[in-house]
C-alpha cells in the first residue's frame, strides 16, 4: 500500500495474558462428564501473522477466532497482530516462527517453508520442485496423514502444530515488460524475488539466479493470487509450478500444554474447522488466472520441451531433500498421493483485460523549467484509470495510489499529503534545493516519511503544474513511485 511502502510505521505491542486455566482434577469415576463451555476458564491468546490485513489468509485467521470464541462460548479470546514479522530479526513467516516457539506469542501463522530457518526440515518436501502441481492434489496432501504428520514433527522445536492448509500454487513471474520466463536459462544472472526459505533460496540458486528478499528485482516466485505485491506488470509463466504455499497454524508448545484439556480440545477442534473451511473455499488456479489478467497482469505458457528443461535442472534440489530421510518418506507418500489423484486443471494463457502502459514523460521528451518552483499548493485527485496506464495494476493502483493528491512548495520546504480511496493517509516533507540548472533535489524528513533522497523537474502550463522524477537516491526512478508525480498535472489551489 502507499502508507505500507512510504509512509509505514509499525509498532509491536506485546498483550500481557491473564494466567492460563490449570488442569482439571481427575476423578475416581471411570468416565468424566463431557465438558461444558461454562466448564472453560477465561483466557486470552496472543496470535501472530505473519501476513498483513488484505492478504488471502485474513477470512481463515479471523474463521479460527470465531470458531474458538463459539466453542468456549466465548471464554477464550484470541487478539491477533498482524504483519507480526515486519520488525523481527529474521523478518516476516520466519520471524513469526520465531516469536511463537521463543514464547512471544501463544499462536502463530506462517508459511511451511518458514520453517527450515530454525532447523526444522518436516515440511520440506512440500516444496520438493514439480513434485505438487496442481491444486487437487495440494489440498489432497493437506488433508491427508502426510500434513498431519509433519504438523505432528514441530513437537521437535518446541511447538505444536494444529492445522495446515494450501494457499497458491508458485510460478516463476518475470517484471521485464515482454521478456517472460520459459527456461531455466531466463533465470541466469537474474536477482529474483524469494520469500526467504533454505528451499527457495536453493532452487533459485540452482537456476542460476540470485535469491533477495527486497527491491530491484527481474524475476520473482510467486502465486497469482499474490501478483499484486511484485512491481510493473508481471509476466506469469502458468503451467511451470515449482511448488505450493502452505499455511501452517501453530501453538507455542510450552503455552499450549499450560492450557487445560477443555481448552486444548478448543483449539484443535477450532483449527480443524478453519483446515476444512479453507480447503472447501481455495480458488482454483483457473480462477485465479482469469482475475490475474483481469487485474492487469499476464500467463504465458512454456513449451513441453521448457518445462523438461526445468525439471531436469532442478534435480539437484530433489537429491539434497532426500538426503533426510523423513522428506524422502514424505515425498514419496506424495508421489504415491499423487498417482490416485486426478490433476485440476491450470491457469491459462491470457492477456491483460486493461489498457497497456503508456509513455509517461521523461527529460528526453518533455522541456523543463529552471530554478526552483514558486511557492503555492496543489492538488490532484486521480483515479485508478490515470495511474493503470503507466504500468500498474488495476488493484494496486485502486489499494495503493489512487486518491487525492496535495503537494505545498514554500521557501525551500515540501509537503506531500495523500488521501486513499481506502482512507489511508500519508504525509511526506523534504527540504527541496536546486542541483542542476532544470533539476532540484528533495530531501526527506526521515522522522516524517522514509523515503530516500529524490530528483525532480517541473513545469507549469495551461493544464496545470507538471512533475517528474528524474532519479531516487542517485539511482534509477522507482517504477512504481514515478506516476505518483506525472500521473496527472496538478492544479493551484491556494498562493503562499
Amino acid at each position: 500500500m502507499f502508507t505500507n511502502r512510504f509512509f509505514y510505521l509499525l509498532s509491536v505491542v506485546f498483550l500481557i495474558v491473564t494466567a492460563c486455566a490449570p488442569q482439571v482434577p481427575a476423578t475416581s469415576e471411570p468416565t468424566a462428564p463431557a465438558a461444558t463451555p461454562a466448564q472453560i476458564e477465561p483466557v486470552t491468546l496472543r496470535l501472530a501473522v505473519a501476513d498483513a490485513e488484505g492478504r488471502p489468509s485474513e477470512p481463515y485467521v479471523l474463521a479460527f477466532i470465531e470458531q474458538v470464541e463459539t466453542l468456549s462460548a466465548g471464554n477464550i479470546t484470541i487478539e491477533s497482530t498482524w504483519d507480526a514479522g515486519a520488525d523481527t530479526t529474521p523478518v516476516f513467516e520466519q520471524g513469526v516462527v520465531k516469536v511463537v516457539t521463543e514464547g512471544q506469542y501463544d499462536l502463530g501463522l506462517a508459511g511451511s517453508r518458514a520453517w527450515d530457518s530454525i532447523g526444522v526440515t518436516s515440511f520440506q518436501a512440500l516444496q520438493a520442485p514439480f513434485l505438487i502441481t496442481d491444486d487437487a492434489l495440494s489440498e489432497a496432501v493437506a488433508a491427508s496423514d502426510i500434513g498431519t504428520r509433519m504438523l505432528e514433527s514441530l513437537s521437535l522445536a518446541g511447538a505444536k502444530g494444529l492445522a495446515l492448509w494450501p494457499e497458491d500454487l508458485r510460478h516463476p513471474f518475470s517484471v521485464v515488460p515482454d521478456k517472460p520466463i520459459f527456461s531455466p536459462k531466463d533465470f541466469e544472472g537474474s536477482t529474483v524475488r524469494v520469500v526467504p526459505s533454505e528451499v527457495s533460496h536453493l532452487l533459485i540458486e540452482t537456476l542460476g539466479g540470485s535469491p533477495i528478499f527486497d527491491d530491484g528485482y527481474q524475476a520473482a516466485e510467486s502465486g497469482l493470487r499474490q501478483g499484486f505485491s511484485l512491481t510493473g506488470l508481471p509476466i506469469a509463466t502458468g503451467n511451470v509450478v515449482f511448488f505450493p504455499k502452505f499455511q501452517v497454524l501453530f501453538a507455542n508448545g510450552t503455552a499450549f500444554e499450560k492450557l487445560s484439556e477443555t481448552q486444548r480440545t478448543v483449539l484443535r477442534e477450532a483449527a480443524t474447522a478453519t483446515q476444512e473451511k479453507a480447503i472447501a473455499e481455495h480458488p482454483s488456479e483457473v480462477e485465479a488466472g482469469a482475475a490475474w489478467c483481469a487485474d492487469g497482469g499476464t500467463v504465458v505458457m512454456a513449451s513441453d520441451e521448457q518445462i523438461a528443461a526445468f525439471e531436469a535442472a532442478v534435480q539437484p534440489v530433489f537429491e539434497e531433500l532426500q538426503q533426510t530421510p523423513f522428506n524422502a518418506e514424505m515425498i514419496a507418500a506424495i508421489r504415491e498421493l499423487k498417482a490416485k489423484t486426478d490433476p485440476a486443471p491450470g491457469a491459462e494463457a491470457c492477456q491483460p483485460d486493461v489498457a497497456q502502459p503508456s509513455a509517461v514523460p521523461s527529460a528526453e521528451n518533455q522541456v523543463w523549467s529552471t530554478g526552483l518552483p514558486p511557492n503555492g499548493t496543489w492538488q490532484a485527485e486521480r483515479t485508478i484509470d490515470d495511474f493503470v496506464p503507466t504500468g500498474m495494476l488495476v488493484s494496486v493502483a485502486e489499494s495503493e495510489y489512487a486518491g487525492v493528491y496535495t503537494i505545498t512548495f514554500k521557501d525551500g520546504k515540501y509537503t506531500l499529503i495523500f488521501e486513499g480511496l481506502r482512507g489511508q493517509r500519508g504525509r511526506c516533507e523534504a527540504d527541496y534545493e536546486l542541483v542542476e540548472e532544470d533539476v532540484m533535489r528533495l530531501t526527506y524528513d526521515q522522522n516524517v516519511c522514509d523515503l530516500p533522497p529524490e530528483d525532480i523537474q517541473w513545469r507549469i502550463d495551461e493544464e496545470g503544474l507538471h512533475l517528474h522524477l528524474v532519479a531516487s537516491n542517485d539511482g534509477p526512478p522507482d517504477v512504481e513511485w514515478a506516476p505518483v508525480y506525472a500521473a496527472t498535472p496538478l492544479q493551484k489551489i491556494a498562493d503562499p
